[in-house]
């Protein structure tokens, strides 16, 4: 195979990839409100207990 072959498969496999991406936006959407409601309701209250036990906490007030 030469370099234009595999730069000619490359391209194919990004459009190929983004058509894939454009199809699945529904489930994007979905796993990024999940994402952000794990931030949210998890990781934030986590974070900060640790802040405040270690007594850094009072920078967000």
């Amino acid at each position: 195979m030469s370099q234009d072959d595999g730069t000619a498969a490359a391209r194919w496999t990004v459009k190929a990839e983004l058509c894939a991406v454009g199809r699945d936006k529904p489930l994007l959407v979905a796993l990024a409100a999940i994402f952000c409601l794990y931030c949210g309701v998890v990781a934030g209250p986590i974070l900060y207990a640790f802040l405040a036990i270690r007594g850094m906490a009072d920078f967000f007030k």
